[in-house]
Parts: C-alpha cells; structure tokens; sequence
C-alpha cells in the first residue's frame, strides 16, 4: 500500500505518480543519474539472482521452493511492521522468514515501516533502520540484514548516500544488468512480473547478462497461480530459473554476487560522477 497516498498500489514498481512536485522528480532523478559508489566488477562467469520484496507468503511457500529444486537460493527484503494493518495478501510469518533464513536463503532490509525512504530525515531513517535489524535479529541472532532494497525502488540522493553506508547494496528498480563499473548504492533490478515480463523478454535479458559477463538481478512479489498485478506465475518463475541454468549463468542471492564481486575497486561517494 502507497504510505503517501493510502491507496493500495503495486507496492514496490516505480514510477512517476501523476501530479508528483518537480522536486520529488528531481531527487528520485538525481539519486538514478549520480553514481556515488561505484565499484570495478569483473566476474568470472555470469550471476542472476532472483529477489522478492516485502516478503508474501508465497514467495516462501512457493518461489523459495523452486529455488531450491534448481539448488539455487534467493534474496528476501523484508520489512518488519508491515504486519500491523497490512490488507494485502498473506504475508510470511517470523517463523516462515527463519525458516528461509535457516535453509540458506538471504534475508535483506527493506526498512521497518516501509516507507519511501526519502520521507525520511537522516534521524528517522538510522532509527527506522536500527528498529528492522533488531526485530530480525531478535527471530535469529544471526540473521544480519547486509543488503537493502528500496521501498517503491525510489528514493533521494540524500537517503541514498546514507544507506550506503549502512549495507554493502541498496537495490533499485530501474531495468539493466550490472557490469563494468556498476553503482552499489543503486543496483539495477528487472522486474518479474506477469504483466511486465514474457519468456522472451527473461530470455533476453538473461543472455544480455551472458554476453556481458554481468550480474543481472530479478525482482518480484508474490509467487501464486493468480498473481497480485506485481507478483508472478510459478511457471514463469520456472521458467526464469531453468533458462538461467540453460544459458550457462549462476544462480546466486545477493550477498554472494557481492562476495564475488569483492576483487573490484572501488570508488567511495565523494567520488561520485554523473553516469
């Protein structure tokens, strides 16, 4: 559900609302086009990693599960207080999320209140930070929330600059494979969702991240037979899976593409240049 607007909306797509203020544009522009901590990546083979926001419950129920037919784990970006008023689909419980966390799945931060991150003062946000880590560390002492996604995938430069600081990636929305000198601080995702994703388009991009030697990053919902507008099939989802394994790519959550990616160099944020 949109915090702005109260309306539930596809949670996590990005996008421009109709009537957003110019400055709002601006800051959600200056935070994609200002690459503030870039890294040299050089991998040895192709990486795909497959990512679900928010957590439903069918993304454990049913896309962890084939994941893990294809011996592959996923990253899950979970937000703690949205199971308080949540009106959407099922959401996985605490034990669901140990349960990923315990058969080598990644758990990730999406903030605790699941708010647009730069609506947030630099306060606001270490604390709303702090407050998600400590509920999940209290479900599994070591369950360390390292990687961060965006909320909406929007955010300021602002917000931006301060998150990186606190996880090695922060994830955004906008469509690419990350290769070459890649942005940590806004990694590129493609969205996988029924209505914004065919076989022929997965197919593509997963042999762009081929021919690059890239790291390509999937994101979606829920996972069920009639998926929310922002989820997807588990067909498609096996399909995206299978092809992966086809073209030759790895299959790898989050925090072990950036452990492969370990051996760049890096460019701290006052190194920032426009891309």
């Amino acid at each position: 559900m949109s915090e702005r607007s109260g309306v539930r909306t596809p949670p996590d797509r990005p996008g421009t609302p109709a009537g957003e203020p110019l400055r709002l544009r601006l800051r959600r522009a200056a935070a994609r086009l200002v690459r503030t901590r870039t890294q040299l990546v050089r991998f040895s083979e192709p990486l795909v990693s497959f990512t679900f926001d928010d957590v439903l419950e069918t993304a454990c129920t049913v896309g962890a599960p084939i994941l893990e037919e294809a011996g592959a784990r996923g990253t899950f970006y979970c937000a703690g207080h949205l199971h308080d008023g949540w009106t959407g689909p099922a959401l996985a419980s605490p034990d669901q999320v140990v349960a990923l966390h315990r058969r080598g799945h990644e758990i990730g931060c999406h903030t605790y209140t699941h708010r647009a991150v730069s609506d947030l003062s630099r306060e606001a946000l270490a604390a709303d930070l702090a407050r998600n880590r400590a509920h999940f560390s209290g479900l599994a002492p070591d369950m360390a929330l390292s990687n961060f996604a965006y909320p909406f995938n929007t955010t300021s430069l602002r917000a931006k600059r301060q998150l990186e600081r606190s996880f090695a990636t922060c994830r955004a929305g906008v469509p690419g494979v990350n290769a070459g000198r890649i942005d940590l601080g806004y990694l590129r995702a493609v969205e996988l969702a029924d209505g914004f994703a065919d076989r022929a388009a997965i197919r593509a991009w997963i042999a762009r991240a081929v021919r690059e030697r890239g790291w390509l990053i999937f994101f979606s919902h829920g996972i069920a037979q009639v998926p929310e507008p922002w989820g997807c099939h588990p067909d498609l989802l096996r399909f995206a899976v299978a092809e992966a394994g086809t073209q030759g790519a790895r299959i790898v959550p989050v925090a072990e593409a950036v452990r492969r990616a370990a051996g760049g160099t890096t460019a701290e944020p006052e190194r920032a240049f426009l891309s």
